[in-house]
């Protein structure tokens, strides 16, 4: 509702096939219907004719159909893989000028987004209240080409690549920009290259001193990369939110690690950037990129001498590592190893750091963890392995449903 979720009900029950059905699934779909007639119940009278109107559209799981009131948003699958925000936030201010003019709506959908739109609006008693759009692929238009992950920065995994194209995409606007993420994400890493190697400072608010005086010169010499906003003293933070106050173009990246609750002021700054803020994923939902990162972190070998390699019991070990300290402790060990080993060959499991090489501690499942695992490998093998399609019809994050799959591995 409004874009935002109001809560989740999972029930999940073993359900054999070719048995009498589960005594829990006539309890799911008890307690679906009940959670369904309360939201409707709740919802208004408008609300109610919005969705009529999109469940008669949205007949057939193939249509890409997308019904909109300017606060509420049905989107079907087909209408989501199709459809940019940019076309969606177009829909929405075709939605709300169709309620206060008379004219039959149109929608004004962004160069590039690579599909049409027929509009019908929704009426009660007369009057419109919203909008229903069916969405149709054009061949014609060139779809606009997305950011690709930058250069000098490894992981090609889905949680990774997203993380760097929203940053990249923000970057481009000469606005603040907030990176935030665990320690050793690699956000100033991804600040550096993001702004280029010319004329880039840096300042860093975990070295100490006052920085309230020297802020405002900083900015005005060019980009400027702020570390650990976390760290800034009050003053500090308020001289910088007056900074944006007035001058809202600052060509800005702030990186901030989210640990003890923030003050008033440093809260207010984090508000201020919301809407400009990409999180970047922490190590163990990326696993998939360590192997990338291995080969981007070790350092050159000298003359002579071969590259790092890794025998497959030694990248099975550090897959499974949870990394609390993320990209900045795996270089470390591969710095370690490359500097401190005597022997030749892969690196084998035995020579890793005692944390890595045992592995983390193996647990029994409960019952609930049983019936999640078996619902998402059926989930998964029922859209023959994507992990993409599976995490939209589970209801969950690409991100949540690989740290899942590596929680439940085996």
């Amino acid at each position: 509702k409004g874009g935002q979720a109001l809560g989740t009900l999972t029930v999940a029950s073993h359900l054999p096939g070719g048995r009498p059905p589960h005594p829990q699934a006539a309890l799911a779909e008890a307690a679906a219907a009940a959670v369904e007639a309360e939201l409707l119940a709740r919802a208004g009278r408008p609300e109610q004719v919005l969705l009529d109107a999109y469940l008669r559209a949205a007949r057939g799981e193939d249509r890409a159909v997308a019904a909109l009131d300017g606060r509420n948003r049905l989107i079907s699958a087909a209408a989501e893989r199709l459809a940019t925000p940019e076309v969606l936030r177009a829909l929405e201010h075709t939605a709300m000028a169709a309620r206060h003019t008379d004219a039959p709506p149109v929608a004004e959908l962004p160069e590039g987004a690579g599909c049409g739109a027929r509009i019908d609006p929704v009426r009660q008693e007369g009057v419109v209240v919203g909008i229903v759009a069916v969405l149709e692929p054009r061949a014609q238009d060139v779809p606009r080409p997305r950011p690709v992950p930058l250069p000098c920065l490894a992981g090609s995994s889905p949680p990774w690549r997203h993380a760097v194209e929203r940053a990249a995409e923000l970057v481009r606007s000469p606005e603040p920009v907030l990176l935030t993420g665990e320690r050793g994400t690699g956000k100033t890493a991804l600040a550096r290259e993001l702004l280029g190697p010319a004329g880039v400072q840096v300042v860093d608010a975990a070295e100490g001193g006052t920085l309230e005086g020297d802020l405002a010169e900083w900015a005005a010499g060019g980009p400027l990369v702020l570390r650990h906003a976390e760290r800034l003293t009050q003053p500090a933070v308020a001289t910088l939110n007056s900074l944006l106050d007035t001058h809202p173009e600052l060509r800005l990246l702030v990186t901030h690690t989210p640990g003890t609750a923030p003050g008033p002021c440093l809260q207010r700054l984090l508000d201020k950037l919301a809407a400009r803020t990409v999180v970047l994923p922490p190590l163990r939902e990326r696993a998939e990129d360590i192997r990338e990162l291995l080969s981007a972190l070790a350092p050159r070998p000298a003359p002579g001498c071969p590259p790092l390699t890794w025998t497959l019991d030694a990248l099975r070990a550090l897959e499974q590592h949870p990394w609390p300290g993320n990209v900045t402790e795996l270089a470390h060990v591969v710095q370690a190893l490359a500097e401190h080993r005597r022997i030749a060959g892969p690196v084998r499991r035995d020579e890793l750091p005692d944390t890595v090489r045992e592995g983390p501690a193996v647990r029994p499942l409960s019952p609930m963890e049983h019936a999640e695992r078996a619902t998402i490998l059926e989930t998964l093998h029922r859209h023959g392995g994507n992990k993409s399609r599976a995490a939209a019809a589970l209801g969950i994050g690409r991100a949540t449903l690989y740290r899942k799959l590596r929680e439940y591995e085996g």
